[in-house]
């Protein structure tokens, strides 16, 4: 236990990037840490601390304000009951395209997260490793087939 609080004091007096440096050199190599290398190279491309309240030398863009279509106009009140809020009917109940809309939304995004995790590196080993217990699998499955069927 004290071997692991020297580590961490000693990992403590490092700069970021030193830090950085550490993981990604324990990391390397290593299929099952592959999430942790990600997020180093994701952490070393956020600048520092240093670097986070700098003002930009060239002045910022600014933005045009657009008025209102109709000035003096107030903008609809959804709480009052008067009018119903978009994508709702008049009772409060949602319409079928929003209900659609928001499965469709949540079906991509559930698609597209697992199609991005088996695209990363720790994806790939995983699916490497299940190939190669499958084939084991299927192996052993016919050893056990041929020697019961020479008895």
């Amino acid at each position: 236990m004290s071997e692991v609080r020297d580590v961490t004091a000693a990992a403590g007096k490092l700069t970021d990037a030193e830090f950085l440096e550490v993981v990604r050199a324990v990391a390397a190599g290593r299929p099952g840490l592959g999430v942790l290398l990600a997020a180093v190279d994701v952490g070393a491309a956020i600048p520092a601390a240093a670097d986070v309240g700098a003002i930009p030398a060239e002045d910022p863009v600014t933005a045009e304000v657009v008025p209102p279509i109709e000035p003096g106009m107030p903008a609809p009140d959804y709480s009052s009951g008067g009018i119903a809020a978009p994508d709702y009917t008049s009772e409060g109940v949602p319409t079928f395209d929003s209900v659609r809309d928001r499965i469709e939304g949540r079906s991509a995004t559930a698609i597209g997260s697992s199609e991005l995790a088996h695209e990363s590196v720790s994806g790939k080993s995983l699916d490497e490793r299940w190939e190669a217990r499958e084939k084991a699998g299927k192996a052993k499955l016919e050893e056990i087939r041929r020697s019961l069927g020479k008895q």
